[in-house]
């Protein structure tokens, strides 16, 4: 039978990720472990400074969960030493879509890198939503159409893995999907955020800062941001972790003067 892994970045208590349990249970073993808070704009960090905590937690569903009061790589980490091998990773279903390449920022997608790094087939997963309830629980939130989608194509990647040259997917589910919404493969978009500094003061005159950002409104045609948010599609990115460059290295070298 096989194993998969759940993880995500909003918490083991996420509505989310109780919710791709119980779309894939049957699919095969299913191993959790999740941060015990929300981690969410994590990226790929990891607790090195520190001892960490783990907790089981009842998953239904689950063979065993556990919850780590740590980021979303580190509980890839603890999995792969506590549990060994998998057949399918999944990172989500996240409170919030994860578009473009700011993809690296985002604890979901990052958890489904880091297991993508180990040869296991991932698939982060995420729905969009009011940014508002982004940073909660889920409460109030219908993941059952996400949940039908990433059954999906969960059960097609355990079934025929997927192809040369693709270590993970990327998948964006709209907010008012239904089952019958088309899906569409995509490229990253450039960026989703011009992020920057909001200068604030406190009650005793010293400034402090927030990290804002405004989102982009126009997107290119066959990127993932396009396909969600102009033309209400399911997206579904392949994504290589292997960042280098395809340029010619011998022009590169010559450009360089090296």
């Amino acid at each position: 039978m096989p194993r998969i892994l759940i993880t995500n970045d909003d918490g083991i208590y996420s509505r989310g990720i109780h919710a791709a349990v119980e779309a894939i249970k049957d699919l095969g073993e299913v191993y959790v472990v999740a941060p015990l808070f929300q981690r969410s704009a994590s990226g790929r960090a990891m607790t090195l400074h520190r001892p960490l905590r783990a907790k089981l937690i009842d998953v239904p569903g689950a063979k065993v969960a556990y919850g780590l009061d740590g980021m979303p790589v580190d509980c890839v980490i603890f999995a792969l030493a506590r549990f060994t091998d998998f057949d399918l990773a999944i990172s989500g279903i996240n409170l919030g879509e994860n578009l473009s390449t700011e993809i690296t920022v985002s604890g979901t997608a990052s958890a489904a890198i880091e297991t993508a790094t180990h040869g296991i087939p991932s698939i982060a997963v995420s729905l969009e939503v009011d940014w508002k309830k982004a940073l909660g629980e889920g409460e109030g939130i219908d993941f059952s159409v996400a949940a039908n989608f990433l059954r999906r194509i969960a059960g097609a990647v355990l079934e025929k893995g997927l192809p040369e040259g693709v270590d993970m997917l990327n998948v964006n589910v709209p907010g008012d999907a239904t089952r019958e919404t088309p899906i569409t493969i995509t490229r990253l978009a450039r960026r989703r955020y011009r992020p920057t500094i909001e200068e604030r003061v406190d009650p005793r005159g010293h400034p402090y800062y927030w990290v804002v950002g405004r989102k982009c409104e126009e997107f290119e045609p066959g990127t993932d941001a396009y396909a969600l948010k102009v033309e209400g599609k399911v997206s579904v990115t392949p994504i290589n972790i292997d960042m280098t460059a395809r340029v010619d290295f011998g022009e590169l070298a010559r450009t360089l003067g090296i």
